[in-house]
């Protein structure tokens, strides 16, 4: 089922669920060691569609992924330095610099080694919900829920198996629907949407261009992670995230207290989705380029209201640097 919502179509995986027989069983969903895939992540909150690709080498201990068609393209090769290094070849535009192309490079730890980033969630504790046809195509739907605090995250990721039951699987569709418990309503969610699945890639593809000088991500530190790999956020089954993690920070930054737990949730709600949408806009290429500041955990009427209405393309110019 498609449905048309904010400019944008978004694909369904909800209706035409097809009971399971009692006592069958399900191969937990296996892609391989190596594979290459293409990817449209969905913000549904910001109205943004992002596009990446992926190439995942686990033996080779490396990987590759571009976003918006290769606007942005990292590479994370654990068998580099000590222990792995990220670089990343992206346009940055500043106030003196329209779409320079830099090169960063973010060095792993003993604590936190540089890995290859799947596209694809870890399927360690999913279990088998259901079958359902999704927009046409009859899939496996594969559930994990977690909590922590006051967040209670559900994730399904729907799959095909062309030639039967125990056959390969391919990805289809995965979502992430948060509900936070305190504030009693779902403040979370994203798709993305898979194509192109393939269990064969090319070598050569993990090469990061040579002759550069690779420096350091810009400050503040707290997102680099972020920055270096932000893929890991959405495919990880965490409901504690890096982009969460960064909320702290920007209390102390803006000297933040709120008045109660639950407004203390509803800003770190707002929190997130502006740094979502600062992040991928920045991914895009633009003239423009945006920041965070002190607007970042206001609703966006708030922002209208603060800002006089002032806009930049798509967005308030509530988050611009």
């Amino acid at each position: 089922m498609w449905r048309l919502l904010a400019g944008f179509v978004l694909l369904l995986c909800a209706a035409d669920a097809t009971p399971v027989a009692l006592g069958e069983s399900r191969t937990v969903p296996d892609f391989g060691k190596m594979y290459h895939v293409k990817g449209e992540l969905n913000l549904p909150h910001s109205e943004l569609k992002e596009p990446f690709e992926v190439w995942y080498d686990l033996e080779g201990n490396r990987s590759r992924i571009d976003y918006r068609n290769g606007t942005v393209r990292t590479f994370l090769i654990g068998n580099d330095s000590d222990y792995g290094v990220i670089y990343q070849i992206t346009p940055v535009t500043t106030r003196t610099e329209i779409q320079a192309i830099k090169y960063f490079q973010l060095k792993g730890t003993k604590e936190d080694p540089i890995r290859p980033q799947s596209a694809l969630p870890d399927l360690q504790d999913f279990e088998f919900e259901k079958m359902e046809d999704c927009a046409g195509v009859q899939c496996e739907v594969w559930k994990k829920v977690t909590q922590a605090g006051h967040k209670k995250n559900t994730y399904r990721l729907w799959v095909k198996r062309p030639e039967g039951n125990d056959s390969p699987a391919v990805p289809y569709h995965f979502e992430m629907e948060g509900f936070n418990t305190l504030l009693e309503f779902h403040n979370d969610k994203y798709m993305i949407d898979y194509s192109d699945f393939s269990s064969q890639t090319e070598s050569d593809i993990f090469t990061p261009p040579g002759g550069m000088t690779y420096v350091e991500f810009p400050d503040p530190p707290e997102e680099h992670q972020i920055l270096a790999n932000p893929l890991q956020d959405y495919v990880s089954t965490s409901p504690v995230s890096h982009a969460h993690r960064l909320f702290g920070p920007f209390k102390e930054k803006f000297q933040r207290k709120y008045e109660s737990e639950k407004e203390h949730e509803e800003r770190e709600s707002y929190f997130l989705h502006t740094l979502r949408l600062v992040h991928s806009t920045n991914r895009a290429g633009l003239t423009y380029s945006l920041g965070i500041n002190h607007f970042a955990d206001r609703s966006e009427a708030e922002k209208a209201r603060m800002t006089g209405g002032l806009l930049i393309p798509g967005r308030k110019k509530a988050v611009t640097k």
